[in-house]
């Protein structure tokens, strides 16, 4: 550790968002995946923010929507780039999360940071039938 830079992603915001044409691209790639046996996990109450979002994208993704909802606030706020208006509330996040939430699909994590309150995470998004992946990257702050 020499303080020094080791690692830089920087995603830019795209000036077209294409909504729901992006759902319809992802659905059509995995069409003829398989459904996989829902994710056994232990549940538990991680406090900080990088333990919450490992928690998520390590243990529960790819088992219970309701256990990830959990951890939404009534007033979260989540804004997907590829989408031009953001969602608000618990109702409007938990219909994008069973929408994105298909055969073929896994949100593979990279690196967590070490955020208290706030965390940045890297990850790539793995779908059945495509050589190459979509590389992303998220923040999330309680």
């Amino acid at each position: 550790d020499s303080g020094q830079i080791q690692y830089v992603r920087e995603i830019p915001e795209p000036l077209y968002k294409p909504g729901d044409l992006t759902l319809e691209l992802l659905k059509a790639v995995t069409a003829d995946a398989e459904p996989n046996a829902p994710v056994e996990y232990e549940q538990q109450t991680p406090t900080t923010a990088h333990e919450v979002a490992k928690y998520l994208f390590n243990d529960v993704q790819g088992s219970s929507i309701d256990e990830s909802m959990r951890f939404f606030d009534d007033n979260i706020i989540y804004r997907d780039f590829n989408y031009e208006d953001v969602l608000k509330g618990p109702e409007e996040v938990r219909k994008f999360i069973e929408d994105f939430s298909f055969p073929g699909i896994t949100f593979r994590p990279q690196k967590f940071d070490d955020g208290v309150k706030a965390t940045c995470f890297t990850w790539e998004v793995v779908l059945d039938g495509a050589p190459d992946t979509i590389k992303g990257i998220s923040f999330y702050e309680l």
